[in-house]
């Protein structure tokens, strides 16, 4: 064999050894565009935001959270109140109350 001859053979395996560690490791190709999963903003990642940007400093009933929510986050008022009272749960908030009208409500603060 020549050299021109065995320096093919040895690049077409080497080309093929590159090609199967890629497909274990999965790698994108070059020509691939790789995708990027997008960040969820859940409906809990939001009512963290609001915590951290201070909303919850006064006791927020799940009405208010749910107001506060409407330009970002649409959803119903109920599924607000259950994430309150998850987040809760987790001691990311915690439980107060809060009276309106004379009448006791259930809110949380931080």
């Amino acid at each position: 064999m020549t050299k021109q001859a065995e320096l093919a053979a040895k690049l077409a395996d080497h080309e093929r050894r590159l090609i199967k560690l890629e497909s274990v490791i999965g790698t994108t190709s070059p020509l691939r565009k790789a995708r990027r999963p997008r960040p969820q903003s859940t409906l809990p990642q939001h009512i963290t935001r609001l915590r951290d940007s201070g909303f919850f400093a006064q006791p927020r009933t799940g009405d208010e959270v749910h107001a506060q929510l409407k330009s970002t986050y649409q959803c119903e008022p109920d599924r607000v109140a259950m994430a309150l009272l998850r987040l809760a749960t987790r001691k990311e908030l915690r439980k107060a109350t809060k009276t309106i009208n004379n009448r006791r409500y259930q809110a949380y603060v931080w």
